[in-house]
């Protein structure tokens, strides 16, 4: 059957499927990045949310020696997230048992209200989620919902990480946007 073909046609046959190899392995190696970078991301999470719990803590202390009356104590260590938040452009979030939204970037319209209702847009109850994954969990717990993006305002895949402060029935984390990861990707394999 190769005999039949002309040589021109058997040029553009194996180039065919040069090309084809080529974009299978571009893919797989994008895809390969792209995990890791998300699993780098996903699991940077938790040792930032460990340090907020060490501010919280560290306040909490404040209050148990006396240093600090409970309001103020609460209201420092929020105001301090709150800087971190601005500083670093986080996404770092505080909510109490109650659902009281106490700090919040992205939501900080929704502060200082109930946010236990408040669904992703899958219908998902997100701070409910967040909650469940913090309290249930001992050292707190990963979940996935999705989210219109700060920036592009566009439907994404998102990440966080919460914990639970039980002396003030606090849940505090952070989250990661999926295409925020994919973005920076694509910037550093088109750099090259």
């Amino acid at each position: 059957m190769l005999k039949t073909i002309s040589l021109e046609k058997k040029l553009l046959l194996i180039a065919g499927s040069l090309s084809f190899v080529f974009v299978m392995l571009s893919t797989s190696y994008f895809l390969y990045v792209r995990n890791n970078v998300i699993d780098d991301r996903r699991d940077a999470l938790a040792p930032r949310i460990n340090f907020i719990g060490t501010i919280i803590n560290g306040y909490y202390q404040q209050y148990l020696d006396g240093e600090l009356g409970l309001v103020d104590a609460q209201s420092q260590a929020i105001d301090k997230i709150h800087q971190i938040n601005k500083d670093n452009d986080n996404y770092i979030f505080v909510f109490r048992d109650d659902y009281l939204l106490l700090e919040s970037i992205n939501r900080s319209v929704l502060r200082n209200q109930n946010v236990k209702e408040i669904k992703d847009i899958k219908g998902v109850k997100l701070y409910q989620l967040l909650h469940t994954a913090a309290v249930a969990r001992a050292n707190g717990g990963y979940s996935h919902y999705y989210a219109y993006s700060k920036v592009s305002h566009e439907e994404q895949e998102k990440i966080s990480y919460s914990e639970y402060f039980a002396p003030w029935g606090w849940i505090y984390g952070e989250g990661m946007y999926i295409n925020d990861v994919d973005e920076s990707i694509l910037k550093m394999l088109t750099s090259y």
